[in-house]
C-alpha cells in the first residue's frame, strides 16, 4: 500500500468523526445540542430530531443521512485495502458514485412529491452510499505504482 500512514491517520480521523457524531448519548450526556459533539457538528447538519438517531436514548449529533455519509466514508475507507488489490476500472467506480447521487436525488424527490415518505433508515442509505463510492474513487491514490513501468 502506498502513503500507509497517510491511509493509518484517515481511518483514525474517520472513526473519530463517526464516534463524535453519535452524539451525547454514549458520554452520558442529556441532551446532545448543548453537549460538544452537537456544538462540533451545528454548522453542517440541521439536527431535526424527527430525522435523527438516538443513542442511549439521547439524539444523536447528525442527522441520519450526515451519520450515513460519515459511516459509508469510514466503511469505504476500510474497503481501500480490498480495492487496491481488486483494482476495478475507473468507470465502475464513476458508476457506483453517479448511482449514489442519483438515489440521493429519487429519495429527496419522491419525497418532495408525496409520491412515497423517506425514513431514518433510507435517509441513512442514501448517505451512506455517497460517502462509500467517494472513497472508492480515490483509492487508486494508495496503489502502489508497479516498478516495471518505471523501469523502461
Amino acid at each position: 500500500m502506498r502513503h500507509p500512514v497517510l491511509y493509518l491517520f484517515i481511518l483514525v480521523a474517520l472513526g473519530l468523526l463517526v464516534a463524535a457524531s453519535l452524539g451525547g448519548g454514549p458520554w452520558g450526556a442529556g441532551s446532545t445540542l448543548q453537549h460538544w459533539t452537537g456544538e462540533l457538528f451545528r454548522g453542517i447538519c440541521h439536527q431535526n430530531p424527527l430525522r435523527s438517531y438516538s443513542v442511549n436514548g439521547v439524539q444523536m449529533a447528525v442527522n441520519t443521512r450526515c451519520f450515513g455519509v460519515f459511516s459509508g466514508l469510514l466503511a469505504g475507507w476500510l474497503m481501500i485495502p480490498v480495492m487496491i488489490r481488486i483494482k476495478p476500472g475507473k468507470s465502475v467506480i464513476v458508476g457506483i458514485l453517479l448511482f449514489a447521487v442519483l438515489l440521493q436525488i429519487i429519495d429527496f424527490s419522491g419525497n418532495l412529491f408525496e409520491l412515497w415518505s423517506n425514513t431514518n433508515h433510507s435517509r441513512f442509505l442514501a448517505g451512506t452510499l455517497p460517502g462509500i463510492a467517494a472513497v472508492l474513487f480515490i483509492s487508486e491514490l494508495f496503489i502502489q505504482p508497479d516498478p516495471k513501468l518505471h523501469e523502461q
